[in-house]
């Protein structure tokens, strides 16, 4: 791990994954074990457009992403 808490994939992990600069990985862990998952291309940009549209200022998926 870094000084800036970041960390390296491994190759064979992000060609498993199709891992490119950019992508947003979900990661759980338990006990032990981290588990690391891509999301969905755009998702997180789709979704929060969609939200910001019925919730006005935005503020409802702040909330949502703990953002």
């Amino acid at each position: 791990m870094s000084s800036k808490n970041q960390i390296v994939v491994p190759k064979p992990a992000r060609d498993a994954l199709g891992l490119v600069p950019g992508d947003r990985l979900a990661v759980t862990v338990e006990d032990d074990t981290v588990r690391m998952e891509k999301l969905p291309p755009d998702l997180e940009d789709r979704l929060g457009g969609a939200l910001k549209d019925v919730a006005g200022s935005g503020d409802l998926w702040a909330e949502l992403t703990d953002g």
